[in-house]
């Protein structure tokens, strides 16, 4: 086993001492000789460059798959303090900046050119290929991308083409908890306030509505006009003031992953972003989205690497190659695009009336410091002040 699935701090060798000195800490001979090219070939000097970009991706979804299960873990919790949620927003916004480094990084893959590539590509005779990397489906699978999402056949059933180490790692990460899109929903959906906002909401979508229909100074065509957008308005809003209208809208969007009460969660935290105790869920919010984004632009870069190398040919490993890839970049592979629709519904901040003092006694439910110190044997976690 690779110890993908090891308990924090995992090691397969032995562990450091504090005497050790730099090059044993981190095992540096050893990591510089793990780069075994399949030829010697000197013609086929750019081998060792794949080698070490790729070595380098897969380090990186390790250290990206060990900061998500620590946030998971945190969203395992009933309730989450704000202690809990810096910890979540700085771990996310690492894995961000750690996508965009991934998504940098084929621009010097890149530099080898499809002559390159093809100068040790035809080596690959048992079918290695991109798809067998565990890492990456573990974190997929972290993230809440489900089997049934994929758009392909051949990665339908791609555990078939693994071998049972690696299948049954990946199967060991499934059964670890709920993935994040289950977790940040069952968060959401907490959210304080959120009834009495809904009803402040919906009466500002009235009163505009009212006012389109009832211009006093709108002439006969204008009126028209306004009517109009008026009963457009009704129409589009309405998917957000009736719960069952909207499951059974997602019954017919394949690939939502919000149910009615996240969302109007998150569009409650977006809409009172400013509000001191939404400040860091807007936060997360905001980099969850750009998780989805970044990972869309490491798998469009990804693609447009394989069809500058090998243009339209099949995969090693069995798949169709770019055409396979391509289809990977979509909203079906975003488990957090529900979170992208909430921009729809923002309304200018002028027109929200300010949080009642009750909703604001119910935000602003403060616990304290000794509740925060709470140990998590008795308390199942830090004690929440909000979400």
């Amino acid at each position: 086993s690779s110890g993908i699935n090891a308990e924090y701090g995992d090691c397969n060798e032995r562990r450091p001492f504090p005497g050790d000195n730099y090059m044993d800490y981190l095992k540096i001979n050893d990591l510089l000789g793990l780069q075994c090219r399949l030829t010697t070939d000197k013609r086929a000097h750019d081998e060792h460059l794949f080698i070490v970009t790729h070595q380098a991706f897969e380090l990186w979804f390790k250290q990206i798959i060990y900061e998500l299960k620590s946030v998971r873990d945190i969203f395992q919790l009933d309730r989450i303090c704000e202690r809990l949620q810096q910890t979540i927003l700085q771990r996310l916004i690492r894995v961000n900046h750690i996508l965009r480094i991934l998504v940098q990084q084929f621009e010097i893959l890149e530099t080898m050119g499809s002559v390159g590539f093809a100068s040790f590509r035809s080596l690959f005779k048992g079918g290695a290929s991109g798809f067998q990397s565990t890492q990456f489906r573990i974190l997929e699978q972290i993230l809440g991308i489900k089997q049934e999402q994929r758009t392909c056949t051949f990665m339908k059933n791609f555990e078939e083409k693994l071998r049972l180490d690696q299948r049954s790692e990946i199967k060991e990460a499934t059964f670890e908890g709920d993935d994040l899109q289950t977790l940040l929903d069952k968060w959401l959906s907490r959210t304080p306030g959120m009834k009495l906002f809904i009803r402040m909401y919906k009466s500002v979508i009235d009163s505009a509505c009212d006012s389109l229909r009832n211009h006093p100074d709108a002439s006969d065509e204008k009126r028209s006009t306004m009517e109009k957008e008026a009963d457009e308005m009704e129409e589009r809003f309405s998917f957000i003031f009736d719960s069952t209208k909207f499951t059974e809208s997602n019954k017919h969007r394949p690939g939502r992953t919000l149910s009615y009460e996240a969302f109007m969660g998150a569009l409650m935290i977006t809409c009172h972003a400013k509000e001191p105790r939404f400040t860091v869920p807007y936060a997360i919010l905001q980099n969850f989205i750009d998780l989805d984004i970044f990972l869309s632009k490491w798998r469009y870069a990804h693609v447009m690497m394989v069809k500058r190398m090998i243009g339209s040919k099949p995969g090693t490993g069995g798949s169709e190659g770019y055409s396979y890839l391509r289809s990977t970049v979509s909203d079906r592979y975003m488990p957090f695009k529900d979170l992208f629709e909430v921009a729809a519904f923002v309304i200018p901040p002028q027109r929200l009336p300010p949080l009642t003092p009750i909703m604001l006694d119910e935000i602003n439910n403060v616990y304290t410091e000794e509740d925060y110190g709470k140990d998590s044997s008795s308390s199942g976690g830090f004690e929440p002040t909000v979400l």
